[in-house]
């Protein structure tokens, strides 16, 4: 059943405070999540029967439905998602030294040290 069907029913809280639950309470947010990939495994357990049932009068509708169940399944659940993502957690550290690095001191370095080899020799 859907949480906005639960919150309409008499004595249970408003969608805006299980919303508001979910934001601010983890594990209760975790609950939720996990009530709703069970939800959609169902779901898609049902239209399973229901293809195996169809008739040519109502074959459109439940390719429909099958697809919205799919795709959000495809959300809630990792193993019917459409891509696998890896994520790569990188550390990159970048240093300055006390030394004068601008572009201008590096071409006074560089001319410096040409003047000084050229008159060595």
């Amino acid at each position: 059943m859907p949480l906005t069907q639960i919150c309409q029913k008499p004595g249970s809280p408003s969608l805006s405070k299980v919303y508001e639950w979910i934001r601010t309470n983890k594990e209760f947010g975790d609950k939720i999540l996990t009530a709703r990939k069970i939800a959609a495994q169902t779901y898609l357990d049902r239209m399973i029967t229901e293809l195996e049932n169809a008739d040519n009068g109502n074959i459109g509708i439940i390719k429909e439905k099958l697809q919205h169940y799919r795709w959000l399944s495809s959300k809630l659940i990792a193993i019917y998602g459409d891509k696998q993502q890896v994520a790569i957690d990188q550390k990159v550290e970048i240093r300055w030294s006390d030394e004068d690095k601008t572009y201008e001191n590096e071409m006074k370095n560089v001319s410096e040290s040409s003047v000084a080899s050229t008159q060595q020799t």
